[in-house]
């Protein structure tokens, strides 16, 4: 696990006072990062669509050259398409400074991910790597090259990792060698051609996906860590160190990176060549503590306001390079950006955000590969798309403004309920304990009721089922005994059915009837860290068939719901 003190884990910020409050047909809602190329912003249009604004910094413009440059680039990239990359939207080459739109993705960098929760394990490599080689299928195959593919640059989403950051390296690259002497790039995924100025193609490309797989299997770069003219130095006379890469995939990562550009696979070879390995089963690709920050900043995401997000003053630690979408703070005031008449709004400091959204503590390092170690997930062709993700507040008072977003909103909400049945097991138990009255179960709301202080001979023995919330399917056991209320009467498991995590209940008797009982759980000892079931109520009630009716809540307020019987 990494030292968080160095890492860019920090939520969106609010639009500063030097901040446009609209770019384009974009409004601001806030600041997403910063990095050495410029600033990114959440945007919205006036159809709800939610993106990532990318301005340039205006000391890397320089003149005309800079802007013919970066039309060319931008053109190509609106031409990029596939399920592993964030679109190009919009741009406007010729504003100052200039700026285009990219879809937003309500993912989670790599680069972050691996410092705060540690290493990947290989299943979830081999989708990984996967997706990265169909993401330069398509950028490669509308002609541009990417130059700066990276940890930051690779965000991981519910249904396959996401490359953001194409056809815009180059014009700024060119630009900066011409301008300010600097050359834009990171030195631990920069390829040998890269480092000795020669002309860099799609091979330099594949040198960074071997780059990046060895990141997420090992915590760092191929090429160690070091300052820059000692990464320099490797990378152009030193062997990658894949130790950590795990033996199936280390020959792949190895020809990635190895020196000669002629020498290494192409995205298509690097296809084939991983489905020789085995195609992997759809069954949570992401570990589990990565999918729930992942569903936890697409759900936040609805909360946002339509209205940006603001307040007086640059908060500095914003002010990281290369994490998630971001960018760098311009240097320079941006005297012609649009910017409000009134004061700003106060920043509603309500401990969300869509982009670096603060967590819970999460599972341990070890917990987390156990986990992964399920198959991993090929997102379909057909899966839903991230360049549909948007989203608004549901909130009470403000639902009179949201109409032009309910579609994204039910897009965001799909997104998130898939990410569930990835796991197949409860993200978080989010109910009261003490809640009682009408009780919602299989069959619909049911009134309890007289109440007794024993458990029903009806009740006693074991019952087995399945239950559902949506897309989340569980295989449920429980074992009723004797006993009063107040008194742990009986146990459970839900079983995931992809997952196949077990997550195993002991449940206190809260109240009961002739035909009903409530119970509150607590982990058993030997279920998993991941499991989050402590608290969780559940209800049965007999039907007039001899079997239960089951439910529980489900993930993200539903319910998870279902029949069980007796044997």
């Amino acid at each position: 696990m990494f030292d968080r003190s160095k890492g860019t884990d920090f939520a969106m910020q609010p639009l500063g006072m030097d901040d446009p409050r609209r770019i384009g047909d974009y409004r601001l809602l806030g600041v997403l990062g910063a990095g050495g190329m410029g600033r990114v912003y959440l945007g919205r249009n006036a159809g709800g669509r939610t993106v990532a604004v990318k301005v340039i910094r205006p000391d890397l413009v320089g003149g005309n050259e800079f802007r013919t440059r970066f039309r060319r680039e931008v053109a190509a990239a609106r031409r990029v398409g596939g399920q592993f990359t964030a679109p190009v939207l919009d741009a406007d080459v010729d504003a100052d400074p200039p700026w285009l739109a990219t879809g937003y993705v309500a993912g989670f960098a790599l680069s972050e991910a691996v410092e705060r929760f540690g290493t990947f394990a290989e299943p979830t490599l081999l989708v990984l790597a996967r997706g990265l080689a169909e993401a330069l299928i398509a950028v490669h195959e509308a002609g541009v090259v990417h130059r700066d593919l990276k940890p930051s640059n690779v965000l991981l989403a519910v249904d396959g990792p996401k490359v953001i950051d194409f056809g815009i390296a180059r014009a700024v690259e060119d630009t900066a060698l011409t301008t300010t002497g600097k050359v834009i790039g990171s030195p631990g995924f920069m390829c040998p051609e890269q480092v000795t100025g020669e002309p860099v193609g799609p091979p330099g490309d594949v040198f960074a996906l071997g780059g990046v797989l060895a990141f997420a299997a090992a915590g760092h770069g191929p090429f160690g860590t070091g300052d820059t003219m000692q990464m320099l130095w490797r990378i152009m006379y030193e062997d990658p160190r894949l130790d950590a890469v795990p033996d199936r995939l280390r020959p792949l990562v190895a020809s990635c990176l190895a020196k000669e550009p002629a020498t290494r696979p192409t995205p298509r070879q690097l296809l084939d060549e991983l489905t020789t390995l085995g195609v992997p089963e759809r069954a949570g690709w992401l570990p589990p503590p990565v999918l729930e920050e992942v569903s936890v900043r697409a759900v936040r995401l609805l909360d946002l306001d339509s209205g940006p997000v603001e307040l007086g003053g640059w908060s500095p630690t914003a002010q990281s390079s290369g994490s998630g979408q971001g960018f760098g703070r311009p240097e320079t005031p941006a005297a012609q950006w649009q910017h409000p008449e009134t004061p700003a709004a106060q920043w509603q400091r309500m401990g969300s955000s869509p982009h670096r959204a603060p967590v819970a503590e999460s599972p341990s390092h070890q917990a987390w590969q156990d986990a992964a170690s399920r198959p991993g997930f090929a997102p379909a062709r057909n899966a839903i798309s991230h360049q549909q993700h948007t989203g608004a507040n549901s909130g009470g008072a403000r639902v009179r403004r949201r109409g032009p977003l309910l579609a994204g909103l039910l897009v965001v909400c799909v997104v998130v309920a898939i990410g569930a049945f990835v796991i197949g097991t409860q993200l978080r138990g989010n109910s009261d304990p003490g809640s009682g009255g009408t009780t919602t179960v299989a069959g619909g709301s049911t009134e309890a009721g007289a109440s007794v202080s024993n458990v029903p001979t009806a009740f006693v023995g074991v019952w087995r089922g399945s239950a559902a919330d949506g897309l989340v399917t569980f295989d449920i056991e429980l074992t009723v005994r004797e006993g009063e209320v107040g008194e742990e009467v009986a146990t459970s498991a839900n079983t995931g059915k992809v997952s196949r995590q077990r997550c195993g209940r002991i449940e206190r008797l809260t109240a009961a009837t002739d035909s009903q009982l409530t119970f509150v759980a607590r982990l058993s000892a030997d279920s998993p860290n991941d499991c989050a079931d402590d608290g969780s109520t559940s209800t049965v009630r007999l039907q007039s068939d001899g079997s239960l009716s089951y439910s529980t809540p489900g993930v993200f307020g539903g319910t998870i719901a279902g029949t069980l019987h007796k044997g």
